[in-house]
């Protein structure tokens, strides 16, 4: 699973992904939630939708199926520029 810092992903939140590669079987949400609910019930629907498409590029970035194809990707860490 090819993960790198945000700011060289052109801006991909890799932090749910990565986690999910890692093995997680739950990762929070509650603080993004929260914040888009402060402004309005449609910023919650396009938090999940964002959080949806990121994991959609990281299963096709690494070639798995689905989040259990995910979960057996290889995690690599790239070195800086």
């Amino acid at each position: 699973c090819l993960m790198d810092e945000k700011s060289r992903t052109g801006g991909f939140d890799q932090r749910f992904p990565k986690a999910i590669c890692l093995g997680a079987d739950l990762v929070g949400q509650a603080a993004g939630v929260l914040q888009a609910a402060m402004h309005s019930s449609e910023a919650v629907v396009n938090h999940f939708e964002v959080l949806i498409e990121q994991l959609r590029i990281a299963c096709f970035c690494t070639g798995s199926a689905d989040l259990a194809g995910l979960r057996q990707a290889r995690l690599l860490q790239l070195s800086a520029c």
